[in-house]
């Protein structure tokens, strides 16, 4: 595959194959996932995964290699493409959506690689002329333990399904995605009392974009709706005995809309420009009831009106692009609780600086520490600082063939 951005012009405006690129490129861009053509749409669009087979890629942030995933191909006659994903970040146990806190009284704190893999499927002309991709994640741990004065069981478990679909002139996506899971929280043995257990654990969303194109313009339409559940039966909180019932019920809910419109630019051969602008709200509501008490209500309430983005991404060389990218969320928050509410509004801004390097098949894309310009690394600049790391998040991709 050829890296030209005069190929990457082109095929945004024909919308007929794929770029290739990474997590790193669309994050510089502006996060930009939702408009901008790349492999790692394929979190967002699972059916986009026929458009990059043959592919090896790996993610870097934080000091770690994170994630590792492969695109195999089969069958060329009726091909098909399966990805292969296993990473390394920490998943961390169960949280509720109002605040982040945890669920489960858990000896175990579950900070562990515990997401076992992603699976990616992707099929063409699969219904009729369309193409058909689907995202299996499996997350699990669990521990078992006993001595002579205590024994307990406890795990948790989260599986994430993601079903796409994307038309034949690919200017069309859709996707649903399904999470549901759950947890063991008990003093195991003789006694087996239950001292939490979940009350709702389920996720669901869904998501589509059309692009039309104009000339040198093309447009992107999208939109995502979502509704979640997340709830606790705590059986220890309050008397700490998990031989009684419900002392306290959690109930979490999250609701979240997203419309946005975007524009891809090619106002020369060898850059492309980029903006998106939209609205987005997401609604938190948490209700806890204490046994034979009266239920509270809290409510954390986000409006996102505007958010935009712009980002570019243009070729120094035929070797090396530049990528700049800047986010702007202006937000309204309104938090409720007895007796009392608060109001917020406040822009939240982010900027991003990245590079990608392109050698025969080797693709990189960084993105760039600006303390590298504005310092320079210590042993020129002597500054005595932490952060000297020329780049904050790396991503590389390999064409198998």
């Amino acid at each position: 595959m050829k890296t030209k951005l005069l190929i990457l012009a082109v095929l945004l405006l024909m919308l007929g194959s794929s770029v290739l690129a990474t997590n790193t490129r669309v994050r510089t861009m502006g996060n930009n996932n939702m408009i901008v053509l790349d492999d790692y749409n394929i979190v967002l669009f699972p059916s986009r995964l026929n458009d990059y087979p043959n592919l090896v890629i790996g993610e870097f942030a934080g000091d770690d290699f994170y994630e590792m995933g492969v695109h195999w191909s089969f069958n060329k006659d009726n091909p098909w493409v399966l990805g292969t994903y296993i990473s390394t970040p920490m998943i961390g146990r169960p949280t509720g959506y109002y605040d982040g806190s945890s669920f489960g009284n858990f000896t175990e704190s579950f900070w562990t690689t515990d997401k076992r893999i992603d699976l990616y499927y992707g099929r063409q002309n699969f219904p009729g002329t369309h193409s058909f991709g689907m995202h299996f994640g499996y997350t699990r741990a669990s521990n078992d333990y006993s001595d002579t004065t205590i024994a307990y069981k406890e795990k948790y478990y989260v599986y994430d399904f993601g079903f796409g679909i994307t038309n034949a002139a690919k200017d069309y996506d859709a996707a649903v995605n399904i999470q549901f899971g759950g947890w063991t929280d008990e003093l195991a043995g003789s006694n087996g009392l239950v001292e939490t257990e979940p009350d709702g654990f389920m996720e669901v969303s869904a998501l589509a974009r059309h692009f039309k194109s104009y000339g040198d313009y093309t447009t992107i339409c999208h939109a995502e709706v979502g509704y979640g559940k997340r709830g606790e039966k705590d059986h220890v909180i309050g008397d700490g005995d998990p031989a009684t019932t419900d002392d306290m019920i959690t109930k979490d809910t999250r609701v979240w809309v997203d419309l946005g419109y975007g524009v891809n630019w090619t106002p020369a051969s060898n850059v492309l420009v980029v903006g998106d602008v939209g609205l987005a709200l997401e609604n938190n509501k948490r209700e806890t009831t204490p046994s034979g008490g009266s239920t509270t209500t809290l409510k954390n309430n986000m409006l996102y009106f505007p958010y935009w983005s712009i980002g570019l991404d243009a070729d120094v060389f035929k070797w090396m692009d530049i990528r700049l990218g800047a986010t702007s969320d202006w937000v309204t928050r309104k938090a409720e609780w007895p007796g009392a509410e608060q109001k917020d509004k406040f822009a939240s801004n982010d900027t991003y600086l990245g590079f990608g390097f392109h050698w025969g098949r080797l693709h990189v894309d960084t993105e760039t520490d600006p303390d590298l310009f504005l310092r320079g690394f210590n042993f020129i600049s002597g500054a005595g600082y932490d952060g000297n790391d020329m780049n904050t998040r790396i991503s590389i991709v390999y064409e198998i063939e």
